[in-house]
C-alpha cells in the first residue's frame, strides 16, 4: 500500500515538474519573441531617424547651395558642427580663363586671418615659458622707439600706437620690416586707442622668430599645420609666389580686374597663408576645443581690449568669434559658434558692394539649431 502512494506520488511529482518546466520554455519563448519584437522596432525606428537626419542634412546643402548661387558667389564654403561636416562644396569659377571650378580642394591666400596663427603662436610660447603677452617689446627689440612702455599684448590687441609700415621694395626679410616700422615715430600712447595695423603683426611674427631660432613659417607649421592636421595648407613666399590655386577676381564696374602677384614680403606674419575652407574649420575646432593650447589662452585670445571688439587675433562680437582677410579679391571670413558650429566663406571674387558678413549672415540661420545665440564668452568655453 505504502508502494502504491509512493507510486501515485512519484508520477504526481513528475508531472507537476514536466508541467513547470514546459511553462518555463513556454515563457521564455514568449520573452524571446517579445525582446526580438522590440529589437526590430527599434531597429526600424534608428534606420528612420537616420533617414530623416540624412534628408534633413540634404535640404540644408541645397538650401546653401540655392542661396550661393543666387547671389552669384564664387568660392568655397565649409559648415562644420563638432566633428560632423554638413557642407563642403564650392561655387563659381577658380580661374575663369581655364573654365576650372571652385572645388572643396581648392586653395586661396586668407590675408588678415593668418594673424590667429601668429597669435596662437605666441600663447603657446607664453605657455612654455619662452615670453609673456606683458613683456616690453624692448625685452626682444632693444632699440624700438617707446619700447619699454608697448607690451606685446598692446601688439596682439592693435592698441600699440605704431605707425603703418611704410614697405620699400628693399625690405626683403622680416628684420628689414621691423627696422623699418622702428624708423617711424609712435601715433599715440600704447593702451589708449584701438588702431588695426598689419604692423602689428609683422613685430609679432619677427618676435616668434627670435624666440625659438625659427623661421614663422616651420614654427606654424610644426605646432598648428602638422597638429591639426591641416594637410592643403602653406605659405606664400619669395620661391613659390603663387602656391595657391585659386584666382583673385575685382569688379570694378563693367571691368574684371585680376590679382595674379602679391607682394610677398610685406606679408609676413599679417597675410602669407594660403589654405582651404575645410582646413581653416579644422583649426577653428582644434583652437577652440582647446587641442592647440590650453582653453585659459583660448580665453585671452577671444577676450577683447577695452577699446574694441578684438582681442588677440579674434574679434568677438554678435555671439560669434572671427576674423576677416582681403587680398585683392580674395575674400575671407571664419566664424567659430558656442554651439561649435564653424562656418569657414573663401571667395575669390568681390567687388565694392560684396559684404562676405552679409554672406554669413544668409547662411547661419540655414545651420543653427539655437534661436537664441548667446555670446561667447570665458564661461562658455
Amino acid at each position: 500500500m505504502k508502494c502504491k502512494n509512493l507510486s501515485v506520488l512519484f508520477i504526481v511529482l513528475l508531472f507537476t515538474v514536466t508541467l513547470f518546466a514546459c511553462t518555463k520554455k513556454d515563457s521564455q519563448k514568449s520573452t524571446t519573441n517579445e525582446e526580438k519584437q522590440k529589437s526590430i522596432a527599434l531597429e526600424k525606428k534608428q534606420q528612420q531617424a537616420e533617414k530623416k537626419k540624412k534628408e534633413q542634412e540634404e535640404k540644408i546643402r541645397q538650401n546653401i547651395r540655392d542661396f550661393l548661387q543666387k547671389g552669384n558667389y564664387s568660392g568655397v564654403v565649409t559648415v562644420v558642427k563638432g566633428n560632423q561636416t554638413i557642407f563642403n562644396e564650392g561655387v563659381g569659377f577658380a580661374d575663369i580663363d581655364k573654365k576650372t571650378l571652385n572645388q572643396p580642394e581648392t586653395t586661396f591666400p586668407i590675408g588678415s586671418v593668418t594673424k590667429i596663427f601668429v597669435s596662437t603662436s605666441i600663447m603657446k610660447l607664453q605657455e612654455e615659458g619662452k615670453l609673456n603677452i606683458q613683456d616690453p617689446i624692448s625685452k626682444y627689440l632693444p632699440d624700438f622707439p617707446n619700447g619699454q612702455n608697448i607690451k606685446l599684448y598692446h601688439f596682439l590687441t592693435h592698441t600699440s600706437g605704431i605707425d603703418r609700415l611704410h614697405w620699400q621694395r628693399g625690405d626683403t626679410t622680416p628684420l628689414k620690416l621691423v627696422q623699418e616700422i622702428e624708423r617711424h615715430p609712435a601715433k599715440f600712447q600704447p593702451g589708449t586707442r584701438w588702431d588695426y595695423l598689419d604692423a602689428n603683426y609683422i613685430i609679432l611674427g619677427y618676435v616668434v622668430e627670435k624666440v625659438t631660432g625659427m623661421s614663422l613659417h616651420d614654427y606654424i607649421k610644426m605646432n598648428i599645420l602638422d597638429k591639426v592636421p591641416m594637410k592643403e595648407t602653406g605659405f606664400i613666399t619669395h620661391e613659390h609666389p603663387v602656391p595657391y590655386s585659386s584666382v583673385s577676381y575685382f569688379q570694378n564696374g563693367d571691368k574684371t580686374e585680376t590679382t595674379k602677384y602679391l607682394s610677398v614680403y610685406p606679408l609676413f606674419g599679417n597675410g602669407d597663408i594660403y589654405t582651404t575652407a575645410s582646413d581653416l574649420s579644422k583649426f577653428d575646432q582644434a583652437l577652440m576645443d582647446g587641442k592647440l593650447i590650453s582653453m585659459d589662452s583660448v580665453k585671452e585670445i577671444i577676450t577683447p581690449s577695452h577699446f574694441s571688439t578684438y582681442g588677440l587675433g579674434l574679434y568677438n562680437k554678435e555671439g560669434k568669434v572671427f576674423s576677416i582677410g582681403v587680398l585683392g579679391g580674395w575674400y575671407s571670413f571664419h566664424a567659430y559658434y558656442p554651439d561649435k558650429t564653424s562656418i569657414v566663406i573663401l571667395l575669390n571674387a568681390r567687388s565694392k558692394t560684396t559684404d562676405i558678413e552679409q554672406v554669413l549672415a544668409g547662411i547661419r540661420p540655414l545651420v543653427q539649431t539655437t534661436n537664441n545665440p548667446k555670446e561667447i564668452s570665458k564661461k562658455s568655453l
